[in-house]
């Protein structure tokens, strides 16, 4: 996707004023729905643009470690409800990749004596930015599939900056290993997801 329609898009996304959350269903039961809530403000939702790097302020291993599972359960939420909305195949084909992401981070996390941070529900997370930035981003791709679609770019262009401010202060080799093993995938999820645009 060129620079000019990738930056439109996120603008698009980020200028998103929210005034309520969005609770998604996984992909067997119901599509989305938009509800109200009051873990998220309008105020926090502003502050969380898509594709900006947001860990780059962090270089705690636990606190990026944290971070980065709860980011990934945001690409595997997103894609669920997507998925279930549009039942286009890109998201369905996505989603086991994203879940083996998640598995990957816990693996890091548990050889840390890290708790896990990850809620079992669908689209609530610890992570004030992630909660306001899944907010925005379900609020988007509801609209029409093509909106879905650049929802999924602006994830994957997100995690990959994400990944990238994280290997710029990673000292550990298994830490190190599995970022660039995600920021592979992410770099795969973002041209198929372009490939629909």
């Amino acid at each position: 996707m060129s620079k000019i329609l990738r930056t439109a898009s996120t603008v698009f996304v980020s200028s998103l004023v929210l005034i309520g959350t969005v609770a998604c269903a996984p992909a067997s039961t119901s599509t989305p729905s938009v509800a109200p809530s009051s873990s998220a403000s309008p105020s926090a939702s502003a502050s969380a643009s898509p594709s900006a790097s947001a860990i780059s302020n962090v270089t705690d291993t636990a606190a990026q470690l944290r971070f980065l599972i709860e980011e990934e359960k945001l690409a595997y939420d997103s894609y669920t409800a997507m998925y279930a909305k549009w039942g286009a195949r890109v998201f369905g084909n996505i989603l086991k990749s994203e879940a083996n992401h998640q598995s990957q981070v816990l693996l890091l996390l548990n050889a840390r004596g890290i708790a896990d941070p990850r809620s079992n529900s669908v689209g609530v997370f610890k992570n004030a930015d992630l909660q306001a930035l899944y907010d925005q981003l379900m609020v988007k791709g509801v609209k029409s599939a093509q909106d879905a679609y650049e929802v999924g770019i602006a994830i994957e262009e997100r995690d990959i900056a994400d990944i990238t401010d994280m290997l710029a202060t990673a000292d550990d080799a298994d830490v190190i290993a599995t970022l660039e093993r995600l920021r592979q995938g992410s770099e795969n999820h973002l041209r198929a997801f372009n490939n629909q645009i």
